[in-house]
């Protein structure tokens, strides 16, 4: 995993770990926005969003929603997104 962060669902980064090299502001509302719009795009059929995945050949940047006002960033595989959220359920 290269990095991950908990933002609400308006880009606010809340917390987390991201590589120095990431406009992290940018970075946290361009996600939200695209998150945004792949639920727009799924309510259009009736469903909402749960997870966006912008794939490449390297890693992938993952938008999982959380709950009605947050969302998970992880810069990673889906194994990553899978680690992360039972090390924070076990962390609750």
């Amino acid at each position: 995993m290269r990095g991950y962060a908990i933002i609400s669902k308006d880009g606010s980064f809340l917390e987390g770990d991201l590589p120095a090299s990431i406009d992290k502001d940018r970075f946290c509302i361009m996600c939200a926005a695209t998150f945004g719009a792949g639920d727009t795009a799924q309510r259009e059929i009736g469903q909402e969003a749960r997870e966006v995945i912008i794939r490449n050949g390297d890693y992938n940047i993952i938008i999982r929603a959380l709950d009605p006002k947050r969302l998970l960033l992880v810069i990673g595989t889906e194994e990553d997104v899978s680690d992360l959220l039972a090390k924070m359920g076990n962390a609750q």
